[in-house]
């Protein structure tokens, strides 16, 4: 039997049966038909389930064929319905004769796994990946969970559904995925074929034959090969912090310990350990940490940022407006860094105006008033310096109006009014 039928993409499955039974043989003259009409898929389910309760009988020949068959039958129905669950039945029915033919007469084997998996898996992925696109994660995960199940080798698509749900806000099955692949050794650190997609998208593929497949059946061009940066740490970091979202902090130290004595150094770990200790609200270690990195030769200015924001909640100002600098050094247009000198800078300025706001007009306390007024425009026009800077690099619109707001409070204070003024324009 040939039928057509389509999952995000046409696919072409060649379905025959050698059935010895007589159920089976009927089958086999309605799907030879080259346009099954309505009427013959509904007698098709009518053999289907006559034949099913003959099956604890028959040999391994004959559940084979009457398998193959079955899973054809359910995925040309799950397709046309888009229904996930017939199409785990119909890869159940699939694996049911790969099971068979282990002990007999390969028939089906090469063609479920080279050709009908791929096609499948192929499809699957499409339409995960236009949900991903859509954000609607949660139905993208089983997707990439049955790709995965498909050809374990593939498993990039239990990274992604590992990902997914956590967007989709399953922390259990994200945990699940995850904890799988760090007892896989997963890394991801490969090479991966690549190819454009009519859409002038850039795909990535796990083989070389899946790629190829793509190139040949769905107009992909520009092949080509792309070294994939290693996920590890990644992994550790998002098991650890899932089990932070249960309230378990000694599981997530383990999950980085464990990893750490393979790769004491890694700086995926480390950096995995240091958002553990920030987000469990140990500043001290995660300084630690950050700082171990650093002195491995990182220059990454957004460790050196964030070691000037915790030092800064610390009270340790000089040595934040230091590792503000230090990312300021690496990166000249670190905005938030400019910014964050500047209400640096500030601090200490409301003991000043409050104790300007409570002199009175005694000339001791006019003078007063002068020295502190002084004192206070020198801080303002220092914290301006930076902040001006901040505001005309930054690009991000919610970013660029909180620096907005500091940068006109700055003028007003220092009866800039034409800046002030000006900058409201814009």
């Amino acid at each position: 039997m040939k039928a057509k039928y389509a999952i995000a993409a046409s696919l072409l499955i060649s379905i025959g049966a050698y059935a010895q039974k007589d159920e089976l043989k009927q089958m086999k003259k309605i799907v030879n038909k080259e346009q099954p009409t309505a009427e013959d898929l509904q007698k098709l389910k009518q053999l289907i389930d006559q034949a099913e309760p003959l099956m604890a009988n028959a040999d391994d020949k004959q559940k084979a064929d009457f398998y193959y068959y079955k899973g054809n039958y359910d995925l040309v129905m799950a397709i046309a319905k888009m229904d996930q669950n017939g199409i785990k039945a119909a890869i159940a029915d699939f694996n049911k004769v790969l099971e068979l033919e282990k002990t007999t007469k390969r028939e089906y084997t090469k063609e479920i796994t080279e050709e009908i998996y791929p096609e499948v898996s192929k499809g699957m992925l499409a339409i995960a990946k236009e949900l991903g696109a859509n954000q609607n994660y949660k139905a993208a995960v089983p997707l990439y969970e049955m790709a995965y199940e498909l050809n374990k080798k593939d498993t990039i698509n239990l990274y992604n559904a590992a990902a997914y749900a956590i967007n989709a806000k399953d922390y259990d099955a994200s945990l699940k995925y995850f904890e799988e692949l760090d007892r896989l050794g997963f890394t991801n650190k490969r090479l991966s074929y690549t190819a454009t997609s009519p859409e002038g998208e850039v795909q990535y593929f796990n083989d070389k034959k899946t790629r190829d497949l793509y190139i040949q059946t769905a107009s992909y061009t520009n092949p080509g090969v792309h070294k994939d940066p290693s996920v590890r740490g990644d992994i550790i970091k998002n098991i650890a912090l899932l089990y932070i979202q249960k309230g378990d902090k000694d599981k997530a130290m383990q999950a980085i310990a464990k990893a750490k004595k393979q790769n004491p150094n890694d700086i995926g770990l480390l950096s995995a350990e240091s958002q553990i200790y920030f987000e469990s609200g140990d500043m001290e270690n995660y300084q630690r940490v950050i700082k171990d990195i650093l002195n491995l030769g990182s220059k990454d200015p957004n460790l050196y940022f964030n070691l000037g924001v915790t030092s800064a909640q610390a009270g340790q100002k000089e040595e934040a407006k230091q590792y503000y600098q230090k990312a300021i050094e690496i990166d000249p247009k670190y905005a938030a860094a400019y910014y964050n000198i500047g209400v640096l800078l500030l601090d200490g300025e409301d003991a000043i105006v409050s104790e300007m706001n409570g002199l009175g007009t005694s000339k001791k306390d006019m003078a007063r008033y002068d020295l502190l007024k002084e004192k206070r425009d020198a801080i303002y026009k220092e914290s301006l310096s930076y902040v001006k800077k901040a505001y005309d690099m930054e690009t991000n619109p919610e970013n660029k109006e909180q620096f907005k707001a500091l940068l006109a409070s700055l003028y007003t204070g220092l009866d800039m009014m034409d800046e002030a003024n000006a900058l409201k324009k814009k």
